[in-house]
């Protein structure tokens, strides 16, 4: 049974839980995603790196939120039957997933030397700050929806969805990017499956994420910040921290555009109805044609690989390939649009929002 309306009092713990959560979990990701491009840059790897060091303070924090949790659900147990209380839940579960993969990673590179990206650790790690992270947009998207007019929520909603849409990102990566090759072991997707892969699930991905995002936050402007949020994180800890392919930052303003327009059309009261019955499927055609930009650079990686030798990395002919890779940024924009406008139509069925 979830309480009409509740009071700011009963929440601020909660909140507080959510927001260490989100902390950890932005770190863990901003981290892993940096030291994946360190081990394209060939930066001398061992376990103990800055990046590594990013990577687990923000598990460490995502443990202190899990330990909050138990606290606030042992102790205040009329909270247990808040909606939001699902949130609480899934960061205390997050955080024992996360436990386990530490450990388990140091060991699999003791045992194993360097890893790709795609292994039973890395995969388990991203999995737990996953879970963790859904717990923070659960209790955050909950918390709003009682809270009506409370800035400070509405502001950090935005930013907890940008960073879940990041790590839906990461998540897919996992399996079409061609960089999971190790010392022992190959994991690496046949490039034409992997490039197929990538317009089947990415576009189709970020509209669910865009479609849930708009109606937990209604409003113009949220998701759009939303989207920045995922931008900046991709741009800080991808492209910023490799200098050879900063030119490719203004390329970054085609996909915020393109989200501010999707956002206004999926938004917007129309009078048409025209538009009002198919405004979500013109934003999902407009956020999937830029579905390769959103996910640039690292998914460039996968379509350079069709067409490179065997032992050309396709990371390192990127300073030099600008021209290549816009033409695949053009000729992925078709399959883009549909993937997207079929993820629009679907969310509803799919996802069938209650944010109560």
């Amino acid at each position: 049974m979830v309480t009409e309306c509740l009071q700011k009092s009963q929440v601020k713990f909660p909140a507080i839980v959510f927001l260490v959560a989100l902390s950890g979990t932005t770190l863990a990701m901003w981290g892993a995603s940096w030291d994946i491009t360190s081990h394209l840059l060939r930066t001398p790897e061992t376990f103990f790196t800055p990046s590594h060091g990013i990577l687990y303070l923000g598990v460490g924090i995502s443990v202190i939120s899990a330990i909050m949790s138990s606290v606030t659900y042992l102790r205040k147990k009329e909270l247990r039957n808040e909606s939001f209380s699902t949130g609480l839940k899934l960061i205390i579960i997050g955080a024992v997933i996360q436990v386990v993969a530490g450990p388990g990673d140091f060991y699999w590179h003791e045992l194993f030397g360097i890893d790709g990206l795609l292994s039973p650790t890395h995969i388990t790690l991203a999995l737990g700050i996953l879970t963790t992270l859904v717990g923070a947009v659960i209790g955050f998207s909950r918390i709003n929806f009682h809270l009506q007019g409370n800035n400070f929520i509405k502001i950090i909603l935005s930013i907890t969805y940008g960073i879940f849409w990041f790590s839906i990102m990461w998540l897919i990566f996992f399996f079409v990017l061609p960089i999971s090759e190790g010392d022992t072991h190959n994991f690496n997707p046949d490039p034409m499956v992997a490039v197929i892969l990538s317009f089947i699930l990415i576009p189709f991905a970020y509209s669910l994420i865009f479609w849930t995002s708009s109606k937990a936050q209604n409003k113009f402007g949220a998701t759009s910040a939303t989207a920045l949020t995922f931008i900046v994180m991709n741009v800080t800890s991808n492209i910023l921290t490799s200098e050879t392919i900063m030119f490719y930052l203004p390329w970054y303003v085609a996909p915020m555009i393109s989200v501010i327009a999707a956002d206004f059309v999926f938004n917007k009261r129309w009078e048409s109805n025209i538009m009002q019955k198919h405004s979500g499927k013109i934003a999902g055609a407009i956020l999937g044609s830029m579905f390769f930009t959103f996910s640039f650079p690292m998914l460039s990686m996968t379509f350079l690989e069709i067409y490179l030798h065997n032992d050309i990395f396709p990371y390192d002919v990127l300073p030099t390939s600008s021209d290549v890779v816009f033409k695949h940024w053009m000729m992925s924009m078709p399959g883009g649009i549909i993937s997207g406008v079929v993820g629009m139509i679907l969310a509803p069925k799919i996802l069938k929002f209650n944010p109560d």
